[in-house]
């Protein structure tokens, strides 16, 4: 039986993941209008992809998100498979490190990067406690994590499209 200390660790995800995606939430908008002429003239993808996006159509992504990461975690926790689990964290984890790539090239402060620091540390310390503790084998980890990340990405899309969607229809 996992100890209380392994089952937070795990339910702690989908917590991060949330604190991390309303710094996100709360200020894309605001940022994409603010940085708007930089933006245009350096990164003009960004604002073709977020430029026109409401932030209710980007809540609604981040809970469809949400959503599947609480899903899996209960699924970890209920059939004690953590394979899967440990896929997205490694995911979320790359995530954050996508961010961190991004603020180091717009060189001031994105959407994201104040709760970057806290949720890298709880990456690294979940990675390093549940792979310690749990009788996972690094192939099949490796494996869950390319298949976990390529899940994500073709989600990312399907959701951007939703909430593009959704901000039309508002």
């Amino acid at each position: 039986m996992e100890s209380v200390k392994f089952i937070s660790i795990i339910w702690l995800l989908p917590l991060i993941f949330m604190l991390h995606d309303f710094e996100e939430i709360i200020f894309l908008e605001w940022w994409v209008d603010k940085e708007r002429l930089v933006l245009l003239k350096k990164y003009p993808k960004i604002v073709k992809e977020y430029g026109e996006l409401s932030t209710s159509g980007f809540a609604l992504a981040v809970s469809e998100i949400f959503i599947i990461i609480i899903l899996i975690t209960l699924t970890a926790i209920i059939f004690k498979w953590y394979y899967l689990w440990f896929g997205i964290l490694i995911t979320f984890f790359a995530h954050l490190i996508m961010h961190l790539i991004q603020w180091i090239i717009y060189k001031k402060y994105i959407p994201a990067i104040a709760t970057v620091a806290p949720a890298m540390i709880y990456s690294v310390y979940a990675i390093n406690f549940i792979y310690n503790n749990s009788k996972m084998e690094i192939l099949p980890i490796v494996m869950w994590s390319i298949l976990s990340m390529v899940i994500f990405f073709i989600n990312l899309i399907f959701v951007h499209k939703l909430a593009r969607k959704f901000t039309e229809f508002l």
